[in-house]
C-alpha cells in the first residue's frame, strides 16, 4: 500500500478545493450530514475498487449518498448491538446494586468488570472488520454484503496486517488533521477532518484490492447487439 500516495490523492484531484469544501460544509449539518458523508465514503471507495483515475467523487447524486449512508449506517447498528447488549449487562447491575453494601455491591463490581472486557473485546473485533464491513458494503450497495459474516471475517482474517496498517496510518493522519485544522482558526477542523477521512477510505478501499478484480456492478452490461 502506497501511504504517501494515500495522503496526497485528495490534491491531485483538479476540483479538490471545491469538493473539500462542500464535504466539510455538509457534515456541519446535524444528522443528514453524516448520512451524505457516509455515502460519500461508500461512493469513493466503490470508485477506487473499480479502477477510476479520479477517485474523489463529485458532489452529485445527493439522493444516491443519503440511501447509501442510511443503509451503511443500519449494517453498522446490526454489528454493534450485541455491543449494546453488552454494555446494557455492564450498566443495569451497577445501576441496581451499585449503591448497596457487601456481597451485591460487589457482585455488581464483578458484573461491571466482565462485561466491560467483553465490550472491549468486541469493540477490538469490530474496529477490525471494520474495513471490510465497507469494501463489501461498497461492492453492491445492498445491506445484507454488509452482514455476510463469513465473508467479512475471512476477507479480514486474510488482510489483517494491511488492516492494522491502515488503522495505525489513520490514527495519525486523524491527529494530524485535527492540529492542522486547529492552527486553521479552529473552524478549519471540518475541512481537514473531512480531507481525513477521505484518506482513511482510499486506503481501506486499497486492502486486498489486487486479490481479484471487482467488476462495477452498476455499469450496465454491455449489448449483445
Amino acid at each position: 500500500m502506497d501511504i504517501g500516495k494515500s495522503i496526497g490523492f485528495v490534491f491531485e484531484d483538479e476540483k479538490w478545493i471545491e469538493k473539500v469544501l462542500i464535504g466539510g460544509l455538509v457534515s456541519l449539518i446535524p444528522l443528514v450530514g453524516s448520512f451524505l458523508i457516509i455515502g460519500y465514503i461508500v461512493k469513493l471507495v466503490r470508485n477506487v475498487r473499480n479502477g477510476d483515475p479520479q477517485p474523489l467523487p463529485e458532489w452529485a447524486d445527493w439522493g444516491e449518498l443519503l440511501v447509501d449512508g442510511l443503509k451503511l449506517f443500519v449494517v453498522y447498528f446490526l454489528w454493534s448491538l450485541p455491543l449494546i447488549v453488552i454494555l446494557l449487562f455492564t450498566i443495569i447491575p451497577s445501576a441496581m446494586m451499585g449503591n448497596s453494601d457487601g456481597d451485591a455491591s460487589t457482585l455488581a463490581g464483578l458484573f461491571a468488570t466482565c462485561f466491560g472486557c467483553i465490550s472491549f473485546l468486541y469493540g477490538i473485533v469490530l474496529a477490525l472488520v471494520n474495513p471490510a464491513i465497507i469494501i463489501k458494503f461498497a461492492e453492491t450497495g445492498e445491506i445484507s454484503d454488509g452482514l455476510n459474516f463469513n465473508a467479512i471475517l475471512t476477507f479480514s482474517k486474510g488482510h489483517i496486517g494491511e488492516i492494522i496498517l491502515v488503522a495505525i496510518v489513520g490514527i495519525v493522519i486523524s491527529s494530524l488533521a485535527l492540529i492542522v485544522g486547529g492552527l486553521l482558526c479552529i473552524i478549519g477542523v471540518i475541512f481537514t477532518g473531512f480531507w481525513s477521512k477521505a484518506v482513511i477510505a482510499f486506503m481501506i478501499a486499497h486492502i486486498g484490492k489486487d486479490d481479484a478484480p471487482v467488476t462495477n456492478v452498476f455499469e450496465p452490461a454491455p449489448s449483445l447487439d
